[in-house]
């Protein structure tokens, strides 16, 4: 998908997914970590046009704050432009499933099972047992 990441989408990336982790790990307070990473995200997004690694990570961030319209959009613009990352299939999987859309989430988590994971972005945080 991406011969040479820009330096700046991988400072935001890395950013955002410091921030993610923080959250998850409870050294910070997890809705200002994870409205950190979505903002360091955004702002790369409108510096950097429409960069399926940054809309990727966007959304996993989206589903990790349980906006998953919006997640759903992002990823799927990510899938549309030709990402290959099991990332953006699985987190589309996540989002679907979270709001209500059993069969296209089966779906998804299967196209996921046939692709690789970029080590740039990440899984959103998901509980299978949860549904």
């Amino acid at each position: 998908m991406h011969d040479a990441i820009p330096s700046a989408v991988v400072h935001a990336l890395l950013s955002a997914r410091s921030e993610v982790e923080a959250a998850f790990a409870g050294t910070r307070d997890a809705d200002t970590a994870l409205a950190t990473a979505a903002a360091t995200l955004d702002a790369a997004l409108a510096a950097h046009g429409e960069d399926p690694l940054l809309l990727t990570a966007l959304g996993a961030v989206a589903c990790d704050r349980a906006q998953y319209a919006h997640a759903r959009e992002v990823l799927q613009r990510a899938l549309a432009l030709g990402s290959d990352d099991r990332h953006a299939a699985f987190n589309l999987g996540v989002a679907l499933l979270n709001t209500g859309r059993t069969a296209q989430a089966r779906a998804a988590f299967e196209q996921a099972r046939t692709m690789a994971a970029s080590p740039s972005t990440w899984d959103a945080w998901f509980d299978p047992q949860a549904h």
